[in-house]
């Protein structure tokens, strides 16, 4: 999958992505968002911008790390002549539009979850990237607190959902991502409701690592370019975006969120783990000794499961 919301597709979506958005309409907004926001409401929003192009949504948890979907690395950890990550993949914060305005960050390294999985259906969907820089907080950047609690997110409820997400359903959508930060509040489903959305639909096994949020009018949802969107409840990171329907909107299948109790444990392990870069590259060494006669930066750092707390998946 590269940034793309639908897990059926993303082969297809890799190959449009770096497409040139068409112009935004307005009148689109209420179809899959429900407000217009910026980063005041949202200090934790980083726009995960791979070659020119807004390619994920991510969160900042701590001063120079930024947590996304793994699978929206795939496309440039794939590219056979990277050879500086930092020219490849930036980070855009404090600001409510991807392309403009707040600090463009450059991304020095990626951390994907060592169990992390694409097919069947996402597993252990998250990663880390790593700033060139420490962020200087103010009102417009900030870091979200992971989740810290036992209790799985309460059906029901609702979280709210930020990004720059495609706001129309249809194939259209490959070329159209919004110009500005948009939000929406979705409700958490049932894990059963989940389960049964995608089963008899989409023939997916729904894990529980998962859970799903909608509107069940289809209204608001999250869609493409969303892919590690956060979720938040209270001021808490509760989990972000992995992928959903075919068709955003689709009132019959939510989209799929990893719940933060599932990767938090990683996010600290690989925070305190790796404070600088160099510790990334010497890691990288230990993984993949192939890399080690390389001069510029490796593609990707995998942390080896041995190497993990044991409460982590």
């Amino acid at each position: 999958m590269d940034g793309r919301r639908s897990h059926k597709s993303h082969k297809q979506a890799l190959r449009i992505r770096n497409d040139h958005p068409n112009q935004y309409d307005e009148s689109h907004l209420k179809f899959k968002r429900q407000n217009i926001t910026d980063t005041l409401n949202y200090p934790y929003m980083a726009a995960v911008i791979i070659n020119g192009r807004l390619w994920c949504a991510g969160a900042i948890v701590d001063v120079n790390w930024v947590v996304t979907a793994a699978h929206c690395l795939n496309y440039v950890l794939q590219v056979s002549a990277l050879k500086s990550l930092k020219n490849y993949v930036k980070l855009r914060v404090g600001s409510a539009l991807p392309h403009e305005g707040g600090v463009l960050v450059d991304v020095e390294g990626v951390v994907r979850h060592p169990k992390f999985e694409e097919e069947p259906v996402p597993h252990a969907d998250v990663a880390l990237l790593k700033l060139s820089t420490n962020l200087e907080f103010t009102p417009h950047v900030s870091l979200i607190k992971i989740y810290e609690g036992t209790k799985e997110p309460y059906a029901q409820s609702f979280v709210t959902v930020s990004g720059w997400g495609a706001v129309k359903g249809t194939d259209t959508a490959f070329r159209e991502h919004t110009p500005s930060l948009l939000s929406a509040r979705l409700k958490i489903r049932s894990h059963r409701y989940c389960v049964d959305a995608f089963q008899l639909v989409s023939g997916l096994q729904i894990t529980r690592d998962f859970f799903c949020a909608s509107l069940r009018n289809g209204t608001r949802d999250a869609c493409l370019f969303d892919a590690g969107a956060p979720a938040v409840q209270k001021n808490r990171l509760m989990g972000i975006m992995s992928f959903g329907p075919e068709n955003c909107g689709d009132e019959h299948q939510p989209a799929v969120f990893i719940k933060a109790f599932y990767f938090r444990d990683f996010v600290k392990h690989t925070i305190s783990s790796y404070k600088t870069t160099a510790d990334l590259i010497e890691a990288m060494k230990e993984v993949e000794p192939e890399l080690n006669e390389k001069e510029e930066y490796p593609k990707d750092v995998r942390i080896k499961p041995q190497d993990l707390p044991n409460d982590i998946i």
